[in-house]
């Protein structure tokens, strides 16, 4: 004896039911743009690529732009270092016009008149020895020079993770919000059938509420998954940084979607990542500066050995001489005794002439002054500056050592966390997919049933929502899966698409 109850067969109302069914899907259609399952958007979608996303993050990103910044001041600041190893040389230039009573500077006499004259120095120091503090004070700025540039990559890497996971996370949404529609889409034709079943009298009432019901929670599930994709488009276009559009979307990605268990163990990964990962080698490398500076405080505190050099001339339109005009004798009354006899001594002597300006070239060559030497300076008590800075510069290594460590340690962290996420992800899938294999076969069993009358629409729809919810958490599996992959791939620098 069979005990499960056929639907009675509707004989002469199924004409009425044919013609109820088609009057209720054009007005349907007439409303189908107050739907929740379709939204006409006002202007053109903007579409963007994976690699625009993070050109433009890399572009605009105001954390990006600060270590560039950084990075570019530490390269201004290793230039100034190595010109302290340079000779230190500066020029002096004077020119007055002088009037009414002063000191004539060549005759150092005074005089009354209007006159002009210069002055010209060159001097220099170059530091020969200092203990190396300048050496190592260049090796320091070098090295932090090279940091800093690995602090902007570090930058870099973090906004394209995010970029990475905000564009994951819209495709993984954009495909739940597709099957959360479709399923809608088909809830709302049986739903659109049972109530013309339901006006004809051949259901129970409950049977159709029932099913409407479970429209509503399909027209839930698609307004809070529309949600969700855009709070993970405002949040794309914040890490852009750009202005936020309803209409901004993301190009698919062309590959194999499908989750393969990772290839490279979790030490593998941690090691490739030591040697790709920008803020290991940044650490790595401030820490090395530091120890640099502690060379160069040190050296500091030794003896300095300078060689100091100047050249110097001056001229003045007061300096004048006279001209000669020929040579003449004079006698002064002195005489010299020659065999007895006095014999007077003529001097020779010029003619003077006219009084003329001595050429200033002239002046320059004859009032050249040069200087070089050696000069030793010793520190003996300068408040302890020199003991105070290298104080603080083993202060300052030792915290770029331990940072060093904390890096590292982070990382590894990182990496196995994400590891382990990776494998988590990889399993729910698995699971998932078994379970969205199972209930799809459990509700084409119960379609037939239902068709068959052998279940009522309150089993159909669990069936159905049981289906419904597995599809859309073997999405979110599987994008989870391979956000995690793709970040193991970052880690070890071999991020393809």
């Amino acid at each position: 004896m069979n005990l499960i109850m056929q639907r009675p067969k509707i004989g002469i109302a199924s004409l009425s039911f044919l013609l109820l069914f088609l009057q209720h899907s054009a007005t349907a259609q007439t409303q189908g743009a107050d739907s929740l399952i379709s939204e006409i958007s006002s202007g053109p979608a903007v579409t963007y690529t994976i690699q625009q996303c993070i050109d433009s993050a890399l572009s605009n990103n105001a954390n990006v732009k600060g270590a560039e910044f950084t990075a570019r001041t530490a390269k201004n600041a290793l230039l100034g270092q190595i010109g302290t190893a340079l000779p230190y040389v500066s020029g002096y230039a004077q020119f007055l016009n002088n009037g009414g009573r002063s000191v004539n500077t060549v005759t150092y006499t005074y005089i009354t008149e209007n006159y002009n004259q210069g002055y010209g120095a060159i001097s220099g120091n170059w530091t020969i020895f200092n203990g190396l503090s300048i050496q190592n004070f260049i090796k320091q700025y070098s090295l932090a020079y090279q940091a800093d540039k690995k602090d902007w990559q570090y930058q870099k890497d973090l906004i394209t993770i995010s970029i990475i996971q905000d564009y994951f996370t819209i495709l993984g949404t954009e495909e739940q919000l597709d099957l959360a529609q479709k399923q809608a889409a088909d809830i709302r034709h049986h739903a659109d059938l049972m109530s013309i079943q339901d006006s004809l009298g051949v259901i129970a009432h409950s049977a159709m509420t029932d099913q409407l019901a479970s429209l509503n929670a399909a027209e839930l599930t698609i307004v809070s998954t529309k949600n969700a994709l855009e709070t993970s488009k405002l949040k794309l276009a914040t890490d852009m940084n750009i202005p936020y559009s309803p209409n901004l979307d993301v190009a698919k990605i062309y590959t194999d979607l499908t989750p393969v268990l990772y290839n490279a163990s979790v030490d593998q990964v941690y090691q490739n990542a030591t040697r790709n990962i920008a803020s290991v080698q940044a650490a790595e490398l401030h820490a090395e500066s530091a120890k640099k500076g502690v060379l160069a405080a040190r050296g500091n505190m030794s003896p300095t050995l300078s060689l100091q050099y100047g050249v110097q001339s001056n001229f003045s339109t007061a300096a004048t001489n006279t001209a000669s005009l020929g040579m003449t004798t004079f006698q002064d009354g002195s005489y010299v005794n020659v065999g007895g006899t006095q014999q007077f001594v003529n001097y020779p002597t010029s003619i003077p002439g006219a009084t003329k300006g001595v050429p200033l070239g002239t002046q320059f060559n004859n009032n050249l002054q040069t200087s070089l030497g050696l000069v030793l300076n010793i520190p003996i008590l300068n408040g302890l500056r020199y003991r105070v800075a290298y104080k603080n510069a083993l202060v300052f290594r030792d915290q770029m050592i331990f940072n060093q460590k904390t890096v590292n340690a982070s990382l590894r962290q990182a990496v196995e966390s994400n590891y382990v996420l990776m494998v988590q992800n990889f399993r729910t899938y698995n699971v998932t997919y078994k379970e969205v294999q199972n209930y799809e076969e459990s509700f084409r069993e119960a379609s037939i049933q239902y068709e068959h009358g052998y279940i009522n629409s309150l089993q159909y729809v669990i069936y159905n929502t049981n289906k419904n919810f597995a599809e859309l958490n073997l999405i979110a599996a599987k994008y989870n899966y391979l956000l995690s992959a793709k970040l193991l791939d970052y880690y070890q620098g071999q991020l393809t698409w």
